[in-house]
């Protein structure tokens, strides 16, 4: 519990808190209200939950407070009016909370709020939970998970002597708190039993209220939703026991969002303990800290860990609750985190506004379920380009920058290729290679897995049965089919591989409709085989290819239709961003990693504030867009930008920074205002930090998309009407036997898009 005005303590538990029977008083107040800062009242869980009741002058003194029809007397911390503390007792289920009084006529009055309990082991929303599940507290320093049934459900739990003492399917844990000290470079266990009377000798000190203090962090540790929590703040006095002194805390909040890609089945690990800060975590946290922020995280908001955005947003909820019961509501909490975690800020902001106040995405994505679809080209694109190498060492598509052309992502000459070993890639190869078989192939999973869930104890043969791919992580969204394989948006139909080139006259008319021929799709879930990044680099033995596809007489590889159910609830469950909703002022911030061919592309910032400019165009002016030169200077631009968020936030309007900027390598800045991407979503000229940051494109750009890259599914329009309307335009006719072979790659027609996307659901297109 956070610490409290003792006096008021004190005094609030001197009085008797009294039912309805008190007698009223000669100058009657106005009334009584009940709230729960915590959480929704429908969303409560483990219990317990923060409470505020607002009294009129008098009425503190004669108040009651039931509980399921039974008086309780919770301590509440008074400040004027208001009334503050925490009520446990709740049971699972529905509860009623109620204040009672009398108003000035003697007449019993209160007021009410019904409150839904859940266990703190979840769920709250998402549905059953995932089984098998690994429970990961042991390597995180925090013990093995509590036994809960001996049923063979869940984690195994062994005893001292090594023998099996049961299971437990919620991995809980108890809470405990550790305290940890910064030296300058890395943060240390710290006792504080010795340590603020003998300190360490590399003990750093940071200011607070004008003063050099220990830098010193405590730090809360415990399962919430079955996922591993942490969170830290500044402690640099001495604490009672049970009694975290919050002097320190500035009364801010950073909710810290992980990225990565992950399919489910495992807990994750828990921040900070056993040195599990990632490098620019390292950097990051002493910044945060020092200035009296308070940070929270989650193993369960680590995209890693498992890509169900429900389950993040339930796991969030649940937590920031259990803070704001612990430490008191904060007066605002910031998103921060990188990729995945900077997705989080963005579906968080769409779906549920009461988590986030601001957030500082950090190399984002709108969200990652959209880009698979622009992705699953990339190894389609890639065997056919190997194989026309293959036949001809001297093909045109021996040069990377040609390949470029088809992909629309950056390429380059010189850069090392993880295939070959020797210079010459693409963003395609380096950032996006091993990204499907993780995502589409439903028997590959991370070797990483096997090891651990070995090292606990798991027999191999209880993961058997896993379909290792995003959508049947999801299952709860997506459904399955009476095999047990989730259902796939995946969809190539109509789309025209290389058509901005085309048109542009860079490739010809064979070459155009040899690579549609040739592309190819990727087969249906049963037909699957293990990846082997060895002997089948792009995946091509899971494809639909052709063995005669390269003449006009041959039969074209078959496209891949995606299943229409999956699209729509990927959109009714929030994993797409569609920019109708932006409830919060955001900083995207972004390392410009183009060079290096990195999949944190630079194109992702303007697909968010396209589908913003689309959707709803006063919540684009909620996002502002930073790009930095180089990931090595980027975390003074991230503590600027936590720094501009602290002050819109705490000012209620927008600060003069916070505004589209650009900085170099060094992280001096080049320029900033409404005018400086221009070129990117616009005709007009480059504006200052465009001419700097060039965008490049995706395969379904250079195929007719835009930016915005949300299209499942295209509508198509008949190749008739695609001849007439200007498509292949300012390209030469087709001959008749090369229209023929468009008619063969495209008996269904081609893709309209200037049409809404077909896998939204029916009534929002």
């Amino acid at each position: 519990m956070p610490s409290r005005n003792h006096a008021a303590v004190a005094a609030l538990a001197a009085f008797t808190l009294i039912a309805c029977s008190a007698s009223p008083v000669p100058a009657p107040p106005t009334g009584v209200t009940v709230r729960v800062p915590s959480s929704r009242p429908d969303q409560v869980t483990g219990g317990d939950a923060r409470i505020a009741i607002t009294a009129a002058p008098g009425l503190q003194d004669r108040l009651g407070i039931w509980l399921n029809g039974r008086q309780i007397t919770p301590v509440l911390a008074r400040d004027g009016e208001h009334m503050e503390g925490v009520i446990t007792g709740l049971s699972d289920g529905h509860n009623e909370l109620e204040v009672r009084y009398r108003d000035a006529n003697g007449n019993g009055v209160s007021d009410k709020v019904a409150l839904t309990n859940y266990p703190i082991s979840g769920p709250i929303f998402t549905g059953p939970q995932q089984q098998p599940f690994i429970c990961r507290s042991q390597e995180s320093g925090l013990g093995q998970p509590l036994v809960d049934n001996h049923d063979g459900i869940g984690h195994p739990v062994f005893d001292a002597t090594g023998a099996l003492a049961g299971y437990s399917k919620t991995c809980a844990i108890p809470t405990r708190v550790s305290y940890f000290y910064f030296t300058g470079s890395a943060f240390k266990p710290f006792d504080p039993a010795t340590g603020f009377s003998t300190p360490p000798p590399d003990l750093k000190t940071t200011p607070l209220h004008g003063a050099a203090v220990p830098f010193v962090v405590r730090v809360e540790a415990g399962s919430i939703n079955r996922f591993l929590y942490t969170m830290a703040m500044l402690a640099p006095f001495p604490e009672p026991a049970g009694q975290p002194d919050t002097s320190a805390w500035n009364r801010k909040l950073v909710y810290w969002l992980r990225g990565g890609i992950g399919i489910g089945h495992q807990q994750g690990l828990a921040m900070w303990l056993n040195d599990n800060l990632s490098g620019s975590e390292r950097q990051l946290m002493p910044a945060v800290l020092g200035q009296g922020f308070a940070v929270v995280s989650s193993s369960g908001n680590e995209a890693g860990v498992h890509y169900n955005m429900r389950l993040a947003e339930e796991t969030a909820l649940m937590t920031k609750e259990r803070f704001i019961e612990a430490y008191g509501a904060p007066l605002f909490t910031i998103g921060m985190g990188g990729s995945g975690g900077a997705v989080q800020q963005y579906l968080f902001a769409q779906n549920n506004p009461r988590l986030l106040d601001g957030g500082v995405p950090i190399q984002s994505f709108p969200d990652m379920v959209t880009q698979t679809i622009p992705i699953s080209d990339c190894p389609l694109l890639g065997q056919y380009f190997r194989d026309e190498v293959t036949r001809d060492p001297s093909s045109q598509w021996a040069s990377w920058r040609r390949q470029a052309l088809i992909e629309g992502m950056n390429a380059s000459d010189s850069a090392l290729n993880p295939l070959t070993g020797v210079p010459g890639s693409t963003e395609c190869i380096n950032g996006w290679r091993t990204a499907m078989p993780t995502v589409l192939n439903p028997v590959f999973k991370d070797p990483r897995f096997d090891s651990v869930a070995k090292a606990y104890g798991y027999p191999p043969s209880v993961f058997d049965q896993v379909k290792w791919t995003h959508w049947n992580d999801l299952a709860n969204i997506y459904g399955t089919d009476s095999a047990g394989f989730a259902p796939i948006p995946i969809d190539n139909v109509g789309v025209q591989y290389g058509l901005r080139a085309f048109a542009l006259g860079d490739i010809d008319a064979d070459e155009f409709l040899r690579i549609n021929a040739c592309v190819g799709s990727w087969k249906e879930q049963p037909d699957f085989v293990n990846w082997n990044a060895a002997l089948d680099a792009f995946d091509a033995r899971n494809m639909q290819r052709s063995a005669d596809c390269r003449e006009p007489g041959g039969t074209p590889a078959a496209r891949r239709a995606g299943d229409l159910s999956a699209m729509r609830a990927a959109y009714t469950s929030g994993h797409v961003f569609t920019g109708a909703r932006l409830a919060i002022p955001v900083i995207d911030l972004r390392p410009y990693l183009e060079p290096e061919l990195n999949m944190h592309n630079a194109r992702q910032s303007f697909s968010v504030r396209a589908r913003l400019l689309a959707a709803n165009p006063r919540a684009a002016k909620r996002q502002v867009i930073w790009f930095t030169g180089s990931d090595t200077t980027l975390l003074q631009p991230v503590v600027d930008a936590l720094g501009v968020m602290d002050n819109y936030l705490s000012g209620g309007e927008a600060p003069a920074a916070f505004v589209d900027t650009c900085f170099d390598s060094a992280g001096a800045r080049i320029a900033s205002g409404p005018a400086v991407w221009d070129g990117v979503l616009d005709g007009r000229a480059p504006g200052a930090c465009t001419s700097v940051y060039p965008i490049h494109a995706s395969p379904r750009m250079v195929a007719g998309e835009g930016i915005e890259g949300e299209r499942f599914k295209c509508t198509l329009k008949p190749l008739a009407t695609a001849l007439a309307d200007g498509t292949y335009a300012p390209a030469a006719p087709f001959t008749p036997a090369q229209r023929q072979w468009l008619e063969r790659i495209f008996p269904d027609g081609v893709c309209d898009y200037s049409r809404p996307d077909q896998g939204r659901p029916d009534g929002d297109r």
